[in-house]
């Protein structure tokens, strides 16, 4: 409902209206009067004329104040042109070419009557920019049954021909670089796993964080912080990581501690120090259980058993370059701690809580590495030996234990050896390796005590610069502590497999350009010690041979997981 107009209203409506527009005349009179009246001279010290933006003398000057310090960047910022009144807000030009007059200001800068100078800065010397890598593998196959092709080893660490599976990685990383001695790194990767939206129907993609860290580098010093993928040297073939290879939270620090040049035989030594940790959601490392909420109903989490696996390494790297040349040799040794706190967690059959002790381990090894510094050619040579807990993948949970319920039995012992030859159009890969593994459980029979190895062999041959055919041949056997069912011989399990692969390399020629896109046709045979492995209902009980057949692509580029 609307009020009547009172004479009231009707007053207050004009005082509205004509108080704001005296305001606003007052204020411009005001700005007009002050704009025209010059500043009056100092009769102790009269004004210098001063050139204005169009040669003219400027108004006179008042006794000169302090004068006003404006830093401007080193770049050249263009003068106002003959007769332009520059803005209020306009930047400083850093043309030095206008004459220079005592107590002169500088037009559209100079407020009131303090005068400006010009300092120059000098340009900043920091250089950043970001960078993009990724590495990647996808395939589709066939059995040749109608099917998707399945992967055959039986060993840890068996060729990566048909078993690697689709993954792949895509990082982001900046690079800073403030001065000849102090750079920065930030990197973070994401990770793929299969199965992807073509094979699953979901829009639910399996990703994980495999990098997330910061690296910062003073001089010869650099350290970093957060969740890295922290390794050495693969073995391609077998996709495998023989001596180091941390997934941690955590942070190190490495630097050479001692490097000789000179027209003879170069030296580098390199100390690498990292700690970090590690947990997986299981009860052996983790659990939570529901409890009666405090206040109002229903229940609430509690974590019952929280303890990572903290792990130190400690690495040294020997180069050695006879004659200063590409060609030299790499020698590293290399250890490991791992630390597991005691816990109780409650079990899940019993209800009852169980204690879990304390566990430790630590594992030493070495590596050789023989390499030319041309068209990737090299061989190398690791030994390792693991005791306690360190005999166990970090992504893995023992299975059996000692009668402590400790894995101090437990110990592992390797040996493997790679390489690769490339000479023209010809290059040979080669890997092979040799694994003594045994629990910490005191039966003599058991799933938990093997032997296994692996040789595998990929010649190929370069057509051209850009096109390539490969062929493979391996065996795996892995003879475990057991009896084969329905025999009285132990229980020996082997693979062959026999593989021929065209492909297109867009990088050009060598056994590690990528991209590569590819045709895979690969052979698999079992022998009956193989099949024993396999449930009844498996159809890889039943047959002997097993056939892949299918196309795909690998690359990996810019990437510092994979330098």
């Amino acid at each position: 409902m609307l009020l009547p107009e009172t004479p009231v209203h009707r007053k207050s409506s004009l005082l509205d209206r004509v108080v704001p527009l005296l305001i606003v005349a007052t204020a411009f009179v005001t700005e007009t009067a002050f704009a025209q009246a010059p500043p009056p001279a100092s009769p102790a010290q009269p004004a210098q004329p001063a050139p204005g933006p169009t040669g003219a003398p400027a108004p006179a000057a008042a006794q000169p104040a302090a004068p006003t310090v404006v830093i401007v960047p080193a770049t050249p910022v263009p003068a106002p042109a003959p007769g332009e009144i520059p803005r209020p807000d306009a930047p400083l030009s850093s043309d030095t070419s206008a004459p220079s007059v005592p107590g002169a200001t500088t037009p559209g800068v100079a407020r009131g009557n303090e005068p400006s100078r010009v300092v120059t800065e000098a340009p900043s010397a920091h250089e950043g920019h970001f960078e993009f890598g990724s590495y990647g593998r996808v395939y589709a196959a066939s059995d040749l049954r109608g099917g998707t092709g399945r992967g055959t080893n039986v060993v840890a660490f068996g060729p990566r021909i048909v078993d690697e599976g689709n993954y792949a990685e895509l990082e982001l990383r900046r690079e800073d670089k403030w001065s000849e001695r102090v750079k920065g790194r930030v990197v973070a990767t994401l990770a793929l796993f299969p199965p992807f939206f073509h094979f699953s129907g979901k829009a639910t993609q399996a990703i994980a964080v495999r990098n997330l860290y910061a690296q910062g580098t003073y001089d010869k010093v650099t350290m970093w912080a957060g969740s890295r993928m922290y390794r050495g040297d693969d073995i391609y073939l077998l996709n495998w990581w023989p001596l180091d290879n941390q997934n941690t939270v955590g942070g190190g620090i490495g630097a050479p501690i001692y490097k000789s040049e000179g027209p003879g035989t170069s030296y580098e030594t390199v100390l690498q120090v990292h700690a970090g940790q590690q947990r997986l959601d299981n009860p052996y490392q983790f659990q939570q259980i529901p409890v009666v909420a405090p206040y109002g109903f229903g229940t609430v989490d509690v974590t019952k058993l929280d303890r990572p696996r903290t792990i130190e390494t400690v690495k040294l790297t020997q180069f050695v370059r006879p004659g200063g040349g590409s060609a030299g040799f790499k020698a590293v040794l290399y250890g490991e701690l791992h630390q597991l706190a005691a816990g109780t967690f409650v079990d899940p059959l019993t209800k009852v809580d169980r204690g879990l002790p304390e566990d430790s381990g630590w594992m030493l090894g070495s590596q050789l590495t023989y390499f030319t510094g041309k068209r990737d050619t090299y061989a190398s040579l690791v030994m390792r030996h693991a005791r306690g807990i360190a005999a166990y993948d970090p992504l893995a949970v023992p299975i059996t234990f000692a009668l402590d319920r400790t894995t101090s039995g437990a110990s592992e012992t390797q040996i493997a050896l790679s390489g690769n030859y490339e000479q023209e159009e010809f290059s040979i890969l080669y890997a092979a390796y040799v694994r003594f593994f045994r629990d910490g459980s005191p039966a003599d029979t058991s799933t938990q005590k093997y032997d296994e190895g692996t040789a595998v062999i990929r010649p190929s041959v370069f057509l051209g610069d850009y096109f390539g055919i490969s062929v493979e041949g391996s065996y795996q056997q892995r003879r475990l502590a057991m009896l084969q069912p329905g025999t009285n011989d132990q229980l020996n399990a082997g693979v062959t497999k026999f593989g021929v692969m065209p492909y297109f390399s867009p990088s050009g020629r060598g056994s590690y350009k990528r991209p590569q896109i590819r045709l895979l046709y690969v052979a698999s045979f079992r022998d009956s010690g193989t099949r024993a492995l396999y449930p009844v209902e498996d159809v890889f009980s039943q047959r002997k041979a097993e056939h892949f057949l299918g196309i795909g692509a690998e690359w990996w580029f810019n990437s510092s997981s994979y330098p």
